[in-house]
């Protein structure tokens, strides 16, 4: 076995451990599993976000997979924009529409820097430090890091912490096959997503800003 073989064997080893271990979790505190095909993110604590998702805001954001739920925002290690629907964490295309989307009068409401200051690419000075610590199970607890969740079924967004979208990603894996079967450039990924360097289609993005302007002019004129 080569070492791309053997690094991806490895890698889906440990992604299908990462979901037993919270399915188990789960368990243990005596609480039935939730159907997958039917979870609710409110069940991880997630808030739902009251503004309308726009048609593909996934697809213009850089996401090409088929999965129900997916979360975008920075990683607090890289400062990179990156998204993830259960499987590792892939660099977003869509960087630039993000922050559009961020300050757009219809989402900033939703989503100010002041509240949620990771989606805006600001983190503690110390973060660094702060990850290293937490690692060796010698500091506090991070800060909050905040992500986008999109439940791309039911056209509904969500704020969540990282780590609370980590446990519905794991919750909402069929039980009887992990989804993420490709492994490109040493990143577990599902279908769909291997060509995550490609900008995104300009019908997407272009669908997303006109969405939200319609949006905001329905709103202005209902005053």
């Amino acid at each position: 076995m080569n070492r791309v073989h053997s690094d991806r064997l490895n890698a889906k080893k440990a992604h299908q451990a990462f979901a037993t271990g919270m399915k188990e979790a789960v368990r243990r505190m005596g609480r039935e599993l939730p159907d997958p095909s039917g979870i609710d993110p409110s069940v991880i604590g997630a808030e739902p976000l009251s503004f309308s998702v726009p048609p593909d805001l996934d697809r213009a954001l850089g996401y090409r997979g088929n999965l129900r739920f997916v979360q975008f925002g920075y990683s607090a290690r890289t400062r990179r924009f990156e998204y993830c629907d259960g499987g590792d964490d892939i660099p977003a295309s869509g960087e630039s529409l993000w922050r559009w989307f961020l300050q757009h009068p219809v989402v900033s409401p939703h989503l100010p820097e002041s509240r949620y200051p990771t989606l805006h690419r600001v983190f503690p000075r110390d973060i660094e430090a702060q990850l290293e610590q937490m690692m060796a199970r010698r500091g506090p607890p991070l800060p909050e890091i905040h992500y986008l969740l999109l439940d791309r079924k039911d056209r509904k967004a969500y704020i969540a912490r990282r780590e609370q979208n980590l446990i519905l990603l794991a919750l909402a894996q069929p039980q009887e096959e992990d989804p993420h079967t490709l492994y490109v450039d040493e990143l577990l990924m599902s279908p769909g997503t291997e060509n995550y360097k490609v900008q995104p289609s300009e019908q997407y993005v272009e669908g997303v800003r006109r969405f939200l302007d319609d949006q905001l002019e329905v709103s202005e004129n209902a005053r």
